[in-house]
């Protein structure tokens, strides 16, 4: 590894600098991911910067949950809105190839330039490319996969540069990584994501009972005030905490308030006292 190939003081103070600016976005995942995508372009120096949320069983497609790209190429942003229509993770060797890599497990980060995982005569034959990549004029692309949870969450990050300009180099190969992981402490507590438990998509009756621990009532308390037994209320308290995967109502009301604004609390009990 030479100096060139290390990371910056000035590369880590722009990227910590980037993520506390998403933090303060960090309740809406449409507001945090393009600011973190327009950040990323210019950090590293992109026609394109691209990323979002899925889920991925092994052995099955990617299924895309949230997609987002930043450009000020039109063809590129045009050629990125065909490619999540047709759902072309699908047909996309640069996957094809990440899915039969071991490495790819729950909370593992995996970030790789497309000549590392694809061969130019697979890359270049492939439809993804003639149908989407060399419309927009994209050679060059580097990827990062993060596997968020058990339950096959991903977050993915990636950069895209034209015909014609340099590939990543090593340093900025680990600017991504770097951003990444630092990314990564902070899905699902300080930035909301889109694959997380919605407070909101709860059943009725979790609902009902995380809107009473919010309004500071006891488990006796809320079996009182929803006509249920102490016991099933604190198997649903057990249920609010698992869901969250928090361990004390404090934690839980901390996650769960950030992620609701007022006026969409008040709605999730419908009953008075």
């Amino acid at each position: 590894m030479t100096r060139s190939d290390t990371l910056r003081l000035r590369d880590v103070r722009d990227a910590l600098r980037l993520l506390g600016e998403c933090r303060d976005l960090g309740t809406d995942p449409a507001l945090w991911f393009p600011h973190l995508l327009q950040g990323l372009g210019r950090m590293i120096g992109a026609l394109q910067a691209t990323g979002g949320e899925g889920r991925w069983p092994r052995g099955e497609p990617v299924r895309v949950v949230s997609a987002y790209d930043a450009t000020e190429d039109e063809a590129a942003h045009q050629c990125f809105l065909a490619y999540q229509r047709v759902r072309g993770q699908a047909d996309d060797p640069f996957y094809r190839a990440m899915a039969g890599m071991p490495g790819l497990i729950s909370g593992r980060l995996v970030t790789r330039t497309r000549r590392q995982v694809v061969s130019d005569a697979d890359w270049f034959r492939s439809a993804s490319y003639q149908e989407y990549r060399r419309p927009a004029r994209i050679e060059h692309e580097v990827t990062s996969l993060l596997t968020t949870s058990a339950d096959d969450a991903i977050c993915v990050l990636a950069v895209n540069r034209a015909t014609g300009d340099p590939d990543y180099s090593p340093r900025e190969r680990r600017l991504l990584y770097f951003i990444h992981h630092e990314l990564s402490q902070l899905l699902g507590g300080a930035l909301a994501t889109e694959t997380e438990p919605a407070p909101d998509r709860l059943s009725p009756r979790l609902r009902q009972t995380l809107a009473c621990l919010a309004e500071g009532d006891s488990e006796k308390q809320i079996a009182a005030r929803l006509g249920l037994s102490q016991a099933t209320v604190h198997q649903y308290v057990t249920m609010l905490y698992r869901r969250f995967q928090v361990r004390s109502r404090a934690q839980l009301l901390a996650h769960t308030m950030r992620r609701l604004p007022n006026e969409r609390w008040r709605g999730l009990v419908p009953f008075t006292r």
